[in-house]
C-alpha cells in the first residue's frame, strides 16, 4: 500500500519541534473527538474505527515511516490485543484527513498566538453572529487587549453570548428532550417566534443509528429553522460531552463567515 504523499518532512519536523513532548503532547482532533499524541520525534494518529487503529509516523532521513496498530478482534472487548498492521485503502484516508485536520488547526493556533491582541477578530465575528446594535454594544465591551489565546477570547465570546441572551450549555443526551428547552429561549428563537420540537422516539432512534449522532441531532433542529434563516451551532474551544450552544443567523453569508473567523480563533462550530 503507498504511503500518503501530503505528509511532507517540513511540516512534521515543524510540528513535533514546536509542539512535541518526551511524554507526549495530546491533540484533541475536533473534528472526529479523538487523541492524537506528537511527540519530539514521532506522531500518533487515533481513529474512531472500532478496530482502535493508530498510526505512528515518523521520518528516516527523507522517508515516511508508518506503523499501524489495531485491536486484533474488537469484538473481544477488555480481552482484545493491539497488534500490528499493514495499511489498507481506508487507513491511508483516514490517517491524510486526520494528519492534515491536526495541522491546519495547529498552524492557525501558531498564527494566532503571533498576533497578540485577538480584539478586532473577535470584533469582526460579533458583527456576523450579533444584530447591528448588540454587536456595537458587544464590541465596546471588549477590553482593549484580548489575549490571543483559546482561553481569553472564549471567555470573552461567552459573556458576550449571555448578555444577549444567547448561549445555553447541558450534555448531549439530554438535547433531544429538556435541552430543547433551553434552546428555545436562546433569544434569536425567542425574537423569531421559532419553537423547536424533539424527536419523536421513533425520529430519536434514527439519530441514534446515524453514523454521526450529533450531527445527527443537530440536523433534526436545523431543519425546523431553515424559513427562519437561523443555525443551533455547538461551539466551545471543543466539542465535549457538556457543550455550549447558540443560535446564528445564515443570510448574508454571516454564518459562513463567522465560521471562518472562529476558525482563525481556534474555536470549534459545528453543526
Amino acid at each position: 500500500m503507498m504511503l500518503p504523499t501530503g505528509i511532507s518532512h517540513a511540516d512534521f519536523n515543524w510540528l513535533t519541534s514546536e509542539f512535541g513532548q518526551q511524554g507526549g503532547n495530546s491533540h484533541i482532533d475536533t473534528e472526529e473527538d479523538v487523541i492524537h499524541e506528537i511527540f519530539p520525534d514521532k506522531v500518533v494518529i487515533g481513529t474512531r474505527f472500532q478496530n482502535c487503529a493508530t498510526y505512528e509516523l515518523s521520518f528516516e532521513g527523507e522517508e515516511l515511516i508508518v506503523k499501524k496498530s489495531r485491536l486484533d478482534n474488537y469484538k473481544l472487548g477488555d480481552a482484545a490485543v493491539m497488534i500490528t498492521d499493514d495499511l489498507l485503502a481506508e487507513d491511508v484516508e483516514e490517517l491524510t484527513l486526520r494528519w492534515n485536520a491536526m495541522l491546519r488547526e495547529l498552524k492557525m493556533f501558531d498564527k494566532l498566538k503571533t498576533q497578540g491582541n485577538a480584539r478586532e477578530l473577535l470584533s469582526q465575528l460579533y458583527l456576523d453572529i450579533f444584530e447591528e446594535e448588540e454587536a456595537e454594544e458587544q464590541i465596546n465591551n471588549l477590553p482593549d487587549n484580548v489575549p490571543a489565546n483559546v482561553i481569553a477570547i472564549w471567555e470573552e465570546l461567552q459573556v458576550a453570548l449571555q448578555q444577549t441572551g444567547n448561549l445555553t450549555d447541558f450534555e448531549w443526551r439530554t438535547l433531544s428532550d429538556e435541552g430543547v428547552f433551553a434552546l428555545n429561549e436562546l433569544s434569536p428563537l425567542v425574537r423569531t417566534g421559532a419553537i423547536l420540537e424533539a424527536p419523536t422516539p421513533e425520529e430519536y432512534e434514527e439519530i441514534q443509528a446515524a453514523e454521526d449522532f450529533a450531527k445527527a441531532l443537530l440536523d433534526h433542529f436545523n431543519e425546523q429553522l431553515e424559513a427562519f434563516d437561523l443555525k443551533i451551532v455547538a461551539i466551545g474551544p471543543a466539542l465535549d460531552e457538556y457543550q455550549s450552544f447558540a443560535c446564528f443567523p445564515m443570510q448574508d453569508f454571516r454564518l459562513a463567515n463567522a465560521m471562518l473567523k472562529m476558525e482563525e480563533l481556534c474555536l470549534v462550530c459545528f453543526f
